[in-house]
């Protein structure tokens, strides 16, 4: 590096040197820097090398380095500016008073010569030397001698230094109190200290000032001294010694006449405009500050910047307990730098700012306040915050607990989900209310312990028990299984509150819930309230479209479940516990379409195994009776229309309709059409909840004879010729009978989980049902039975078409009576049934279905029919 800065001259060389101590400095430290700085010669590049080595020296803090650096440059002009102020630094460091000066003689403005005098000035006395500080802090020009801060520094100063008639001049100028000067003074220079005396007013502090007079002129003859309260009471009436009436208010306060005491000191508080000496002050404000005394907001606002701290807490604590929190806010400072006015702020933040509050009393723990660990815990359980007060209260000693402490830790314990340790809480304090026993009863709950919590509900509705507490009792009694007891505590509640909402919507639902018909009944009224009271709650919708379902007002439950319907038109996330929002509109469709369907049509076509039975019989010959084993029919088609009478279609689920239906059959399964059957019936459901439907209906059947039937096939059926030739044959040359027919059916099982209806929220489900079907021809005197078992898995075809594709199985009996002889047949199969629904609105779910089903049936035994195995197609839409 040397050869090179040999070979390198100009700004090249200075590069060089430059990088390489900065090197240096980065990897060895300043000190290694300027080691090397200071043992490389000059090459014309001095002023520049003097500047690096004295940057380096000011990092080391050598200051006498820095000086042997910068000086020669100051000497000879070349120190810019900004260095010349490094230099005096140096020298300022130093505390090198005659370098300085020498150096201010060249300073490059007024103004930092001046900024350098008073950092001077300020070294000095960081050093403790206040000689020097002072004449350093005089040389300053006038005007800015004249700033206050810098005045009282020289008044400090001039303290220190006894500098006697200064101090005066600037005690008189900073406005300092007259007697503060007097009492220094005195120690100092007793003559000047009597000039000052003779300006101070006696009132500003008489004990002060008599102090310091005896003090400067000697003590005056003294009457005899006063021993008594009174004594002292009388010499304060009589003279106005604020000394008397200090001695007097210690000894009344000491004999417990604190009323006395503060009397007093009130009327002398208002005599001088709040201008009382300290001790006074503090007398009045610790007579303010106990629980008993009286509460003088203005007096102790006045009071609260001018007593110890201890004494300001209790004041402002004792005003926000009154609930004035104005004034309390009016005496803390916008910054609070003390625990007891954060302990104020939080109590006035309670209990309508909770979460405010914490913020407040964890401020003032963090100031070191320990008597702050009980309102913190009251603060976060009413935040909600049961989690975090439950270590606070752990740690509090059983003495720091109030019957009320005890109750609180409990119910938060309760929230935090530590049933046993509310339990405990709760059994250590003492339960005078209702509100206590009732939280007894909720923990116990808690605890997996019904029938206690019903004796802790008791015991809360025996002492003076609100609304409240009959409705928390009455959910405590469902839970324990005593119902009828819960209802009439329901009852109760909303007996005395009759307004309230929510009382009575559950009271509602419970009596909708009865197994009393007339109570259900008796629900409505109060449902029609709640579910104005709470619109958006499905639930109380349903039940009251139920119960107007029970009460054979349809009319009213279809305009309930629309209601329902529109309230959740809008919903964005309407999912609860018991489903999704999709599923729940459907199901409220449902039940509006079931209740508003007046008309169903169904058509209908099977095609059975030969031998096999379809959906219905036809005659043979006319007569019901015969030795034939055969199935008169291998396909049969069906249409029925189903027209529900009343005013409305559907009565508590029960529905009278009249209906017609017709029927074609034919004895192969290429043929159509060769008998005819027509019948007009009424149907009659007569249970709500159960799907039985009996049937009175007026049969007629037409069947053509051998010899003219010409055969009918599935293409002719477009042909509108063969259609009307096989027409007339039935009218012309068909044997034809009439006959009642009685018949009732019935399912079960395919209700709930296992109906046949679409699925919105649902990929795949179970489905199943047993039919049972019973007829009797009443002119022929036949019977027929038939019940059939079939359960299936559905899955959901793709698409936005509601399809599905179900595979089931089933096993079928049936029975007849040709001739009075029974007849018998049972067999099994499985099957697959596509189905399609359609036809919804807003307010409906789908009103027709399309299922189209291939079976294969295999006989297990029987003697109704023969050759009984085969594949049956059938399919059916209902709209």
């Amino acid at each position: 590096m040397e050869q090179w800065l040999a070979a390198s001259d100009g700004n090249h060389r200075v590069q060089l040197w430059q990088a390489y101590s900065l090197s240096l400095a980065k990897f060895g430290g300043a000190a290694k820097a300027l080691d090397w700085l200071n043992q490389l010669p000059p090459g014309g590049d001095g002023q520049v090398l003097r500047l690096a080595r004295a940057t380096f020296a000011e990092q080391l803090r050598n200051w006498k380095e820095t000086i042997e650096q910068l000086q020669p440059l100051a000497d000879t002009g070349q120190l810019p500016a900004q260095d010349w102020q490094r230099l005096a630094n140096a020298y300022i460091q130093q505390v090198d008073e005659k370098g300085l000066t020498a150096l201010l003689a060249h300073a490059p403005s007024p103004a930092a010569a001046n900024q350098t005098r008073l950092a001077m000035a300020n070294r000095a006395i960081a050093v403790g030397h206040h000689q020097q500080a002072q004449r350093w802090l005089q040389s300053l020009p006038p005007d800015q001698l004249q700033q206050p801060e810098q005045r009282q520094q020289l008044w400090q100063l001039a303290r220190e230094g006894d500098d006697a008639a200064l101090v005066r001049r600037l005690s008189n100028d900073l406005q300092r109190p007259c007697l503060e000067t007097v009492d220094w003074l005195s120690h100092q220079d007793p003559d000047l200290a009597r000039e000052q005396f003779k300006a101070c007013p006696a009132n500003a502090d008489p004990q002060a000032y008599a102090v310091l007079k005896q003090r400067l002129y000697g003590a005056p003859p003294q009457p005899p001294q006063p021993r008594t309260a009174a004594e002292w009471e009388q010499r304060y009436r009589q003279t106005g010694d604020l000394a008397a009436l200090e001695q007097t208010t210690f000894l009344l306060t000491e004999q417990g006449h604190g009323d006395h005491a503060r009397h007093l000191l009130e009327q002398a508080y208002d005599r001088h405009q709040g201008r009382l000496g300290p001790s006074l002050l503090q007398r009045l404000a610790n007579l303010y500050a106990r629980d008993d005394g009286p509460l003088d907001s203005r007096r102790m606002l006045g009071l609260i910047p001018r007593v110890n701290a201890d004494t300001r807490a209790q004041l402002l604590g004792r005003l926000a307990e009154a609930g004035q929190c104005d004034a309390v806010r009016q005496a803390v400072p916008a910054t609070p730098s003390e625990s007891g006015q954060y302990r104020a702020l939080g109590r006035c933040a309670m209990p309508d700012q909770p979460g405010e509050a914490v913020v407040y009393y964890q401020a003032a723990e963090r100031l070191g306040d320990p008597g702050n660990r009980l309102p913190l815990a009251y603060a976060l359980e009413a935040a909600g915050d049961s989690e975090t007060a439950q270590p606070i209260w752990r740690s509090l000693p059983d003495s720091a607990f109030t019957d009320n402490a005890r109750l609180t830790a409990a119910r938060g314990a309760l929230n935090a989900g530590d049933a046993d340790a509310a339990r405990r809480y709760w059994d250590a304090a003492a339960h005078q209310s209702a509100d206590d026993w009732a939280l007894g009863a909720a923990i116990a709950e808690r605890q997996g312990d019904p029938q206690a919590a019903l004796g802790f509900q008791r015991q809360a509705l025996a002492h003076s028990p609100r609304p409240d507490h009959y409705y928390a009792a009455s959910s405590t009694a469902q839970l324990a299984g005593d119902s009828a007891q819960s209802t009439a505590w329901l009852a109760e509640a909303v007996r005395l509150a009759p307004d309230q909402p929510r009382y009575r919507a559950d009271y509602g639902m419970r009596l909708a819930g009865s197994t009393d018909k007339a109570q259900r009944m008796q629900s409505i009224p109060y449902l029609e309230h709640a579910t104005h009271d709470f619109p958006e709650d499905y639930r109380l919708g349903e039940t009251l479209a139920l119960r107007y379902d029970e009460h054979a007002d349809s009319a009213a439950a279809r305009r309930e479940l629309r209601r329902i319907l529109d309230v959740e038109q809008n919903l964005v996330d309407g999912d609860d516990e018991y489903g999704s929002l999709e599923a729940r509109k459907y199901r409220q469709r449902r039940a509006h379409e079931s209740l508003s369907r007046r008309d169903t049509i169904t058509l209908a076509s099977t095609w059975s195994p030969a031998g096999t039975s379809t959906n219905d019989k036809f005659l043979d010959n006319g007569q019901r009776s015969g030795s034939s084993r055969r199935a008169q029919s291998q396909n049969v088609q069906l249409a029925m229309w189903d027209h529900a009478l009343g005013e409305e279609p559907s009565r508590n689920g029960s529905t009278l309709s009249v209906y017609g239906r017709v029927l074609f059959g034919g004895q192969s399964r290429t043929d159509y059409a060769q008998s005819m059957g027509t019948g007009v019936g009424l149907r009659y459901k007569p249970l709500g909840q159960a799907n039985l439907n009996l049937y009175a209906e007026l049969y007629h059947q037409r069947q053509i004879d051998e010899a003219h039937y010409r055969g009918l096939s599935l293409g002719q059926l477009l042909s509108p010729a063969k259609v009307g030739g096989n027409w007339g044959d039935l009218r012309h040359h068909a044997e034809s009978s009439n006959d009642l027919l009685l018949r009732a059916t019935a399912s079960f099982l395919d209700q709930g989980g296992w109906r046949n209806d679409w699925r919105i929220d649902e990929d795949d489900w179970n489905e199943r049902f047993l039919y049972l079907d019973a007829a009797w021809w009443t002119r022929a005197g036949d019977h027929a039975w038939l019940s059939r078992y079939q359960q299936g898995h559905a899955w959901k075809l793709p698409g936005s078409s509601p399809q599905t594709l179900m595979p089931y199985g089933f096993v079928e009996f049936s029975s007849q009576d040709p001739s009075n002889d029974w007849r018998q047949d049972a067999r099994a199969g499985v099957g697959v049934r596509w189905q399609w629904w359609f036809d919804d609105d807003r307010y409906n779910a789908y009103r027709g279905s399309l299922k189209v089903r291939a079976e294969y049936q295999q006989s297990l035994g029987g003697n109704l029919y023969e050759r009984a195995n085969g594949v049956l197609v059938g399919a059916e839409m209902t709209f």
